[in-house]
């Protein structure tokens, strides 16, 4: 063997060596760490993502674990309680080399505000009822024809679906949500939106509700931004072929 390949031998040696070593503390490290986070007292306890639930809301849903070990602490103890709460739908924690636990909320997102007499309440896309918090109010559309109560029954009825359905459209299409102010469901015209300017009465009919806002936003460029809205009392979208326009 020559020097030029004995040395270059020696070097990926070498070169080996140190790459092992590494990996071998690497590998200490990260069980160090894991021994660390589990023997880890918990100390202080935060909540990231919240916006309707509150802090103390939260905090009185579970019997408190600080002082505890976090490896012995039942965490869906903690959890449960948690998804109890109206507007929280899922929580994931992380533990703190310096024993603060975080708990990540994700929370429910209104969709509509059902108007019942002298009561309201939000409701998300699964049909979730969701108090309303008044310090923290959502411009989401007025949706009539469905009671408030009892707040803790799913919304589930076909009519329901119908609704959700088309203000999911609704909110996918960034003009249809602009432009729609409040939803009823009734049984000979299904649903039924009244437009954010003017209060022009918007038939949507049942199912296909995409393209029933893709119809509103040509006809709105290419008839009302002309004639002027006000010039029109409703706009019947049921069809697929055509657009009954009714002017005042």
């Amino acid at each position: 063997m020559s020097k030029k390949r004995s040395h270059t031998h020696k070097k990926n040696m070498k070169t080996a060596s140190w790459f092992a070593a590494a990996i071998f503390l690497l590998g200490l490290a990260v069980m160090g760490g894991l021994y660390m986070e589990q023997n880890t007292t918990i100390t202080d306890i935060e909540f990231k993502g919240n916006h309707f639930s509150t802090e103390d809301e939260l905090s009185d849903a579970f019997e408190s674990p600080i002082g505890m070990l976090a490896d012995s602490v039942d965490f869906r103890s903690l959890t449960n309680p948690l998804k109890a709460l109206p507007y929280v739908q899922n929580v994931s924690m992380e533990m703190g080399f310096r024993g603060k636990l975080t708990m990540n909320i994700q929370e429910r997102q209104p969709i509509g505000l059902i108007i019942d007499g002298g009561k309201s309440v939000y409701f998300d896309k699964d049909g979730i009822r969701l108090p309303d918090r008044l310090q923290k109010s959502v411009d989401v559309p007025l949706v009539y024809g469905f009671s408030a109560e009892p707040i803790a029954d799913t919304l589930k009825s076909n009519n329901f679906i119908q609704v959700r359905d088309f203000l999911v459209s609704a909110k996918q299409n960034s003009f249809g949500w602009l432009t729609i102010s409040e939803v009823a469901w009734n049984d000979r015209e299904g649903v039924v939106a009244l437009s954010h300017e003017n209060g022009v009465k918007l038939i949507f009919g049942n199912n296909d509700f995409e393209n029933k806002f893709s119809h509103w936003e040509a006809f709105y460029a290419e008839v009302i931004s002309r004639k002027g809205i006000n010039s029109f009392r409703t706009v019947d979208l049921r069809f697929r072929d055509q657009i009954v326009a009714e002017e005042i």
